[in-house]
């Protein structure tokens, strides 16, 4: 059994499983992490093996298993100071929407860096040593055929007499050997000098690798921030508008695509040249077990040789510039939980970016902090950010959880298949305890995920699970607000198209006649509006003002006299029935005001705001609406596969552009203005979420 811990999932306290993501866990209690004190709260994360140990007494150790990616992500950049400096400083919303999500410092990362330089001075050398390496004369014995044998050791014949297998023949003078062992020379190859050029290889190759993938992320969202400077094909000028506000004019497009083309370029002919060396006679001759310490001990030959000389320079870059060094288990658990907080603060800005896209401000402008709670307005209605303990946020509308955000620093974009695999069905089975809206950010970019079900929104019809979306995130990807933007959209604007037809009840007794179509019975002494009225009706005016004259009748006829005592009572029960009369009919009719005001917020378009689009009630609670500003559409509709209503929102396309069907693609043609997710093929119908087949039936409207 485990020590106490908590699943920031489903924020209630389980038992560890015996293979999760790194990340989803917090201790309840202090106890031993990895075999180090760490106090309640803190982020149950593995070591370098990918081994998590957890230890709270009285509970006896556990033992857990989590998935590592064989490199290390890159950090936050500038963006980690602006961090930890917020938390310090327990900043409020407008200091946190005052750092942009974006990397600033992104284009240091495209210039040629000294171990670069090195390499391209350098590097010929090791070429040279891996065609021509130096090697040392090796002398063995070894058991030969008489006829291969070249030089005969002294102890031949001792060793000849004691081994009869070896004889071919005996002869009056004695035996006629037919094996002998004899004196073998080859090259050693295996020698301290060539195992650094081997070693250094594998070095040179690692690191190239690391910065192709990261000079890769940086093109690609500086791809995506020119896209989006530049008139968008689709027409959807307000995602463009969007996105491009996040970055604005701090840098010169052109020359950093330019010099990010330029940098993948060398580092790409440099890979190929390394990946060359690795069939050499050098790196295939030298064990791959045979290490080097990384701090190089100089020899004749590393100071003497031309090329050897040469390759122990590219050595000490390597050391200066690459190496991290030897880690202690408490260092690397320190960064660890270090990285993994930065990255809870970050899913924290990018929310707060998010719903800045909504049109809420605060309240009070309080400070953000773990644990605080801070209270927003905005057309979506009133909403409570809450800053959990456990790192999660979480957002609340009258007392309802909608939303809850956890961050996870595993990049599962960049994890081996079978470690994938592990780790979806882990957030599976996870996701069977969730209660609520949960979405799930970890490192990462579109072009990096290998997996639709790590990218998509619990309404997508390819998915893990209903209530768990999976988002890639980073500093350096413009679309990162957007995705969760998009994931907001769900449960603030679906919840409330899925809320139609606003249904009230009452015990009001309503005229029966002139009731008008939209208002509809829905059992007894409940109602559903299913548009808005275009006027009250005449019988609900004159029945008002017929509960208000009798009441003023029953008032006037008590007060006019004094009547015997029993006749009083009743008199008096009388003009209560009729004030409870009046009571009742009252609320009815502000229940009916209150429903047709959600009517009317179901009327303001979500993509550009205006207000009074034309409604249109459906049969089977469904609705329509469509703006006549933007031409954006959106709808409550049923599904004729699984019968189930899904809330729809298309914005206008100026033009169809052509779709590659793959993971993200909404985010990029749509941003967050989108519910359920059109078929890529055919925009004019949607996928059902449930996994049923595109449907493609015209709704019959009434």
């Amino acid at each position: 059994m485990s020590g106490p811990a908590l699943n920031r999932l489903t924020g209630a306290a389980a038992a560890l499983p015996e293979f999760t993501v790194a990340g989803l866990w917090v201790s309840a209690t202090s106890g031993l992490l990895n075999g180090l004190p760490v106090p309640a709260g803190t982020p149950l994360l593995p070591d370098a093996r990918g081994v998590l140990t957890w230890s709270a007494a009285p509970a006896s150790p556990v033992t857990v298993t989590c998935p590592v990616p064989p490199d290390a992500r890159a950090p936050l950049g500038s963006l980690d100071a602006a961090l930890t400096g917020l938390a310090l400083d327990a900043g409020g919303w407008t200091d946190w929407l005052r750092v942009s999500p974006l990397d600033r410092d992104l284009a240091d990362e495209l210039h040629r860096f000294p171990l670069e330089d090195t390499m391209e001075r350098e590097l010929t050398h090791l070429e040279a040593v891996c065609r021509q390496p130096r090697t040392h004369l090796e002398i063995f014995e070894e058991r030969q055929l008489v006829s291969r044998a070249r030089q005969i050791p002294v102890r031949a014949v001792n060793y000849l007499a004691s081994h009869t297998e070896d004889w071919d023949a005996r002869t009056l003078r004695g035996v006629r050997p037919r094996r002998v062992i004899t004196n073998v020379r080859d090259d050693l190859y295996d020698i301290y000098e060539n195992r650094v050029a081997a070693r250094l290889i594998d070095h040179l190759t690692r690191y190239v690798r690391r910065r192709l993938a990261r000079v890769r992320e940086l093109l690609n969202g500086l791809d995506t921030i020119d896209l989006n400077a530049q008139t968008p094909p689709s027409g959807m000028h307000w995602r463009q508008g969007r996105v491009y506000e996040l970055w604005g004019e701090s840098l010169d497009l052109t020359e950093a695509q330019l010099l990010a083309r330029e940098r993948l370029e060398d580092l790409g002919r440099l890979l190929y040249r390394l990946e060359r060396l690795t069939v050499s006679p050098l790196y295939t001759r030298v064990p791959a077990k045979s290490q080097v310490p990384a701090q190089l001990r100089l020899t004749n030959i590393l100071g003497n040789d031309p090329h050897y000389r040469r390759v122990a320079r590219l050595w000490l870059s390597w050391y200066r510039h690459a190496h991290t060094g030897h880690v202690s288990v408490q260092e690397q658990q320190q960064t660890a939980q270090h990285d993994a907080t930065q990255f809870d603060r970050y899913a924290l800005l990018l929310t707060l970016h998010a719903l800045q896209q909504f049109e809420f401000t605060p309240v009070t402008d309080t400070a953000l902090h773990p644990g605080a709670t801070l209270a927003l307005r905005g057309p979506e209605g009133p909403t409570e950010l809450t800053w959990q303990l456990d790192g999660t946020c979480t957002l609340q509308q009258a007392g309802t959880e909608l939303l809850r955000v956890v961050a996870s620093p595993t990049p599962l974009g960049d994890l081996r298949r079978e470690e994938l695999g592990r780790a979806a069905a882990a957030l599976t089975d996870a996701a069977e305890a969730l209660t609520t809206q949960t979405v799930l950010l970890y490192p990462g970019t579109a072009q990096q995920t290998p997996m639709p079900e790590l990218h998509a929104v619990s309404s997508d019809p390819v998915r893990l699970h209903p209530k768990l979306s999976c988002l890639p995130i980073s500093a350096v990807d413009l679309e990162s607000v957007e995705r969760l933007a998009r994931v907001l959209r769900l449960v603030l604007t679906g919840a409330r198209f899925t809320a139609y037809p606003p249904t009230f009840e009452t015990d009001a007794a309503v005229p029966p006649t002139g009731l008008p179509d939209v208002l509809q019975p829905r059992g007894p002494g409940r109602w559903a509006l299913l548009g808005p009225l275009s006027a009250q009706p005449h019988s609900w005016t004159n029945e008002s003002r017929r509960r208000h004259h009798a009441l003023e009748d029953a008032r006037r006829q008590l007060g006019s006299h004094a009547p015997e005592r029993l006749a009083l009572r009743r008199a008096q029960r009388e003009v209560e029935r009729l004030q409870a009369e009046l009571d009742e009919w009252t609320t009815f009719l502000t229940a009916v005001a209150a429903s047709e005001q959600r009517l009317t917020h179901l009327r303001r378009c979500p993509v550009c705001g205006t207000e009074g689009a034309e409604f249109s009630a459906w049969q089977d609670d469904q609705f329509h609406c469509a703006c006549g500003d933007c031409g954006a559409t959106w709808s409550l509709r049923r599904c004729q596969a699984c019968q189930q209503r899904h809330p729809w929102l298309l914005p206008h396309l100026h033009t169809v552009p052509t779709l590659e069907a793959g993971p993200g693609w909404a985010d990029r043609l749509y941003g967050r203005d989108v519910l359920t997710l059109p078929d890529p093929f055919d925009l004019g119908s949607y996928a059902c979420p449930d996994g049923q087949q595109p449907d493609h039936t015209p709704f019959n409207v009434t």
